[in-house]
């Protein structure tokens, strides 16, 4: 193996029953580089960082570590041997602090009493968070912090492990704009101290800002290695998804109707305090703001999951006040979850009973039991309309794609048949083509009388899909942004100053 690899992958082929996951792919990290890993959801790259963490083994080929064969079997060899791997879906415990989840498995002892070392773990705890920038409690009980800062706690978990090389899967899924330019801030000093950083995501502007090269998989197999400087974002998007994505993030015109939801001087939780919303049939509101805003809050409300204080809604003209989320869906109101995977669907579940969650009244036969013809009809339904790649209804949801999942619950907010649809995060954790079938859904949608009203972190969805823009600062809307005011210098200026620019919407 030449000098200049750390990590070398050499006709890497991982097979299931019935299934290639990895196709013979090939590809080199060098030392002290950030080498990005993308491609479409499906791609092969979770199998491929399994391989390398020892959580599954390959059928075919080899990989080396500093010129030596590399053949872990287990997750602990991986450690030992260098690598520490962050996955995207966490591996912490709960109920245990956040210095246990830091060392779980590699607590320090006393020499002599062989007692727990709880100081030596505080302290290490504390010098990693203070190399992350952050300020986490390594006391703190884990289950209680955000889902930012458990994501926080994974990332020194690994760094814990003093990796030569470290994999990050998705780490900035769950941050906030300011907690993600902090990380990348890690991820370079990671490679000034000559680590190696094999970096996955659906960012694209993440590994344009990070990374120094670039492999693409898709559908299981090598595509291409790319230089990050001489390379542009446009041909990356070809090389991911073999065709030409001409605009991500493109609203179709949709005619305008009456007012679906009208939302005045709502206040409701801890956050919201004077909220004034409307939506109408046929356009995409979108709710805008740095986290903790208000936005969840917000949808929340709307669908009956958190308590109002004061304020009225209306929905279709008619007095709205939802003592649950059942109240809203029979009202019609589809709703999507933030967090697809830890309460948004059913992971052991098939598709198709994940689908049809919502109408189950409509679904029932003779006494009151489930009706299987009834519920295919309703999976069959929704399954072309909104183009949903699974192998047959009793697939298992969590054996999809994110982007496929994502289509399933949107499926399942539409299934009760309302005029309003509230979105959380739409299109977190897809991939590029994923994210451009959900926007022409919603485009779809909209052009039927649908209103939507959306919750989007990512900047570029909230300009390109929404007619307006309503941006929330400390449970208060503070700006709202149509046509030429919908710039992202607003939206961050309303977001971070509170200073009320813009038109009236």
């Amino acid at each position: 193996m030449a000098a200049d690899v750390v990590l070398g992958i050499d006709d890497l082929t991982v097979e299931f029953p019935g299934v290639k996951a990895l196709d013979g792919v090939s590809f080199a990290v060098r030392p002290g580089e950030v080498h990005a890993l993308v491609g479409e959801n499906g791609a092969g790259k979770s199998t491929l960082l399994k391989v390398l963490g020892g959580v599954i083994s390959a059928t075919r080929g080899s990989v080396s570590l500093e010129g030596r064969p590399y053949r872990p079997s287990r997750p602990r060899d991986a450690q030992e041997a260098g690598i520490a791997v962050i996955y995207q879906e966490f591996t912490l415990f709960p109920d245990l602090t956040v210095a246990e989840n830091v060392f779980t498995g590699r607590e320090p002892h006393h020499r002599v009493t062989r007692a727990l070392d709880y100081a030596t773990m505080r302290a290490e705890c504390r010098r990693i968070f203070g190399q992350l920038d952050v300020d986490i409690d390594p006391d703190a009980r884990v289950g209680d912090l955000s889902i930012s800062e458990q994501q926080l706690v994974e990332i020194a978990k690994a760094l814990s492990v003093d990796g030569r090389v470290i994999i990050m899967d998705e780490p900035t899924a769950a941050l906030a704009s300011s907690e993600v330019a902090r990380l990348l801030d890690v991820v370079r000093r990671l490679r000034a101290e000559g680590r190696s950083v094999i970096y996955v995501s659906h960012h694209l502007e993440e590994v344009f800002e990070v990374a120094d090269r670039a492999t693409v998989l898709r559908d299981g197999r090598f595509v291409a290695t790319l230089d990050i400087a001489a390379t542009t974002e446009d041909e990356l998007v070809r090389r991911m998804v073999g065709r030409d994505v001409e605009s991500v993030f493109h609203r179709e015109d949709a005619e305008r109707g009456a007012v679906v939801l009208q939302v005045q001087n709502l206040r409701a939780g801890r956050v919201l305090k004077d909220v004034t919303i409307d939506v109408r049939a046929g356009e995409v509101v979108g709710i805008g703001g740095v986290a903790g805003a208000g936005q969840i809050e917000l949808t929340q409300a709307v669908f009956g999951a958190l308590r109002v204080h004061a304020g009225s809604m209306t929905l279709d003209g008619r007095a709205f006040t939802p003592g649950s989320p059942a109240d809203a869906i029979r009202a019609g109101v589809g709703f999507l979850h933030e967090d697809r995977k830890s309460a948004g669907n059913f992971p052991h579940l098939s598709v198709e009973h994940n689908l049809t969650m919502t109408v189950l009244d409509r679904v029932r036969g003779l006494g009151r039991l489930i009706s299987t013809r009834r519920q295919r009809e309703v999976w069959t339904t929704y399954r072309e309309r909104m183009r949903i790649k699974a192998s047959s209804h009793a697939q298992l949801i969590s054996n999809l794609s994110g982007g496929n999942q994502q289509k399933v619950l949107l499926g399942r907010a539409l299934a009760p048949g309302g005029h309003l649809l509230v979105l959380n995060e739409p299109t977190r954790g897809v991939d590029i083509g994923a994210k451009a079938e959900i926007h022409q859904l919603v485009n779809e949608l909209t052009s039927q009388g649908v209103g939507v009203l959306m919750v989007s972190s990512d900047l570029p969805e909230l300009l390109g899909m929404s007619d307006r823009i309503v941006v929330l600062s400390q449970g208060r809307v503070v700006g709202r942004l149509s046509g030429e005011d919908a710039t992202e210098e607003n939206v961050i200026a309303c977001a971070t100053t509170g200073r009320r620019i813009g038109v009236a919407a």
